[in-house]
This record gives C-alpha cells, structure tokens and sequence, in this order.
C-alpha cells in the first residue's frame, strides 16, 4: 500500500512538472512567433520595397527573395536552398509562412503575411499582440477580417478555432499597406 501511493505521488509530480515545461513551452514559441512576425515585417518593408511598391509576381518568389536576401529570422525554418530565390519559410507548428504582395488602390504598396497551422492558443495571443503593435493596417483571422489591424481579445477567441489533436488548425494573415 505504502509503495503504491509513493508510486502516484511520483506520477503526481511529473505530471505537474511535464504540464508546466508544456506551457513554459507554448509561451515562448507564442513570444518568439510574434517577434517572427515584426521582424518579417519590417525587414519586407527596408528590403522589398522599391520605388513602384512591391513587384513580385507571387507569394512564393516574395517570399524566396525575402529568405534569400537574409531578412527571416534564423529561428524560422527554411526549406530549400535560401541563396536559390525559390527556398520556403515556416513557423515553429510546421505551418507554412508566406510573404505576398497585395494591390492597394491599383497600386502594389502593400504586402500580406501569412501564418499557417496556427494552435488555438497561440492565434488568440499573436492575433491581440500583433494588433497593439500597430503594424499592421488589416488582420484576418481564418475568414473573418478586421480591416482597422485591430483585434480584440474576445474577438479572438471567438474566431481562432480549436486544434486537431496536436495541429493548430488557424489561419492568420497580416495586411500591411506601405
């Protein structure tokens, strides 16, 4: 009797101890992720941009010039050879990242970024931080858009939808004009 309750107590504790490395975890993939974002922003707009906008022909050659011109984060995972033009870029989830350019007013002045198999979890946090950072002029979540970048809280977590087992089932794309 006496080893057996040992026993669960020992399961007891690294239960609690597995489950807190889980969220520590979740935490900082979510804080990391987030400054992915700003710093795919930001490098984008210094690296990208020339002086008719953002002329590239799709998603993927943006993206491919973006990895191969170094301004991805080296904590992201690249696909293919990064100095081809054509490498592909992905967040912590596995999920696809992709820098596309986007018309505004008849003009190629803006750029989505894109964020695939995003968890539950992680798309209420990133979706609310990214919104107060003010960098982005349009985020959409799954299908429903917010065309002013702001998202509240609430609305996250009506509109990010629950996991697939262990795969974070959310879309979000940032819309950033300028």
């Amino acid at each position: 009797m006496e080893q057996g309750a040992i026993a669960l107590v020992v399961i007891i504790v690294l239960a609690l101890v597995f489950g807190g490395l889980y969220m520590l975890r979740s935490r900082t993939g979510v804080a990391n992720e987030s400054s992915n974002i700003q710093t795919i922003i930001t490098s984008t707009q210094g690296l990208l941009k020339g002086s008719d906008g953002y002329t590239f022909t799709s998603g993927a050659k943006m993206t491919g010039a973006l990895i191969q011109m170094g301004g991805v984060p080296k904590t992201m995972t690249v696909r293919g050879t990064p100095s081809s033009g054509t490498a592909t870029l992905y967040n912590s989830w596995g999920g696809a990242v992709t820098v596309a350019p986007a018309s505004t007013s008849g003009f190629n002045n803006g750029f989505t970024v894109t964020y695939e198999k995003v968890p539950q979890d992680a798309c209420i946090q990133i979706a609310t931080q990214i919104s107060r950072t003010g960098l982005t002029n349009g985020i959409t979540l799954n299908s429903t858009a917010h065309s002013d970048g702001k998202v509240t809280t609430e609305e996250a977590s009506a509109q990010c939808t629950a996991d697939n087992g262990s795969t974070g089932t959310n879309k979000l794309i940032f819309t950033i004009n300028g």
